[in-house]
């Protein structure tokens, strides 16, 4: 009863700067010149309009940016975890030459070389993925190396000391210890790749949100200028979210490794 009261509470202290926000919103809104800032209640029936209106597209042109997104996320996440665990662990030398050329390639302004991307891939697809594979890759990847260098090692050689295999070291002992990092890393590039999309579509693009932003910008619809940003920043807040719920489904299996 103590618990449910407690995520009742936080749920409610949670949600109280939303609503000041939203309210602050509105009251600004109402005391603009016409044509500058359109209000909450009038921004979110536009957007649920737009989400249930054929003519709109706009939950197609969502599924393409997420098709998008999945592909150069799931590409970064593969590359990201390998790459980072194995030159924390195994190649300390080879870390030692690529980690200042990827740390240079990291400081990259991902808005400035969306021109080069465009000029290597073309305007398509490929482009998309490529550059939401770019800016996904880097925060999975630092933070799987770093968590992989402070593996403790004693818990290596106790678990090796017992008889157990190298493969059921790594399953039991190192990837709960680096698990949590992986996933933070996870999450920042899933949050990073929502923002990226939409300036990557924005240019040189027939779908997608960033084309539907941009089309309503052109249009001047400010109803759904201003409703396309609170959308696609829903969207990456829902998605960071499942992301958590994941993680923490997985630190519980973490700990009953580690109690085991």
């Amino acid at each position: 009863m103590k618990e449910n009261y407690k995520k009742i509470l936080n749920t409610v202290i949670a949600i109280i700067p939303l609503i000041g926000f939203f309210l602050l919103w509105e009251y600004v809104a109402g005391q603009s010149p016409k044509g500058i800032l359109k209000p909450p209640s009038a921004v979110i029936p536009a957007t649920l309009d737009a989400m249930l209106n054929p003519k709109e597209e706009l939950l197609r042109h969502s599924l393409i940016s997420f098709g998008r997104i999945g592909m150069g996320f799931g590409l970064a996440a593969v590359a990201g975890i390998v790459l980072g665990f194995l030159l924390g662990t195994y190649f300390k030398r080879l870390e030692r030459i690529l980690v200042p050329f990827f740390r240079i390639c990291e400081k990259l302004n991902p808005f400035a070389i969306i021109p080069i991307f465009m000029i290597f891939f073309g305007i398509d697809t490929k482009e998309k993925v490529a550059l939401i594979f770019w800016v996904c890759i880097w925060p999975i990847f630092t933070s799987t190396r770093e968590a992989s260098k402070t593996v403790d090692q004693s818990l290596i050689r106790i678990a090796r000391s017992m008889g157990t295999s190298r493969l059921k070291t790594f399953k039991s002992v190192i990837v709960p210890y680096v698990l949590p990092s992986v996933f933070t890393g996870l999450k920042l590039a899933v949050r990073v790749a929502f923002f990226i999309i939409v300036a990557a579509e924005t240019y040189g693009s027939s779908s997608g949100l960033g084309w539907y932003y941009g089309r309503k910008q052109g249009l001047y619809n400010l109803n759904l200028i201003y409703g396309s940003v609170l959308y696609i920043t829903v969207l990456a807040i829902l998605s960071e979210f499942i992301f958590s719920k994941i993680e923490q489904r997985f630190l519980g299996w973490k700990q009953a490794a580690f109690k085991a």
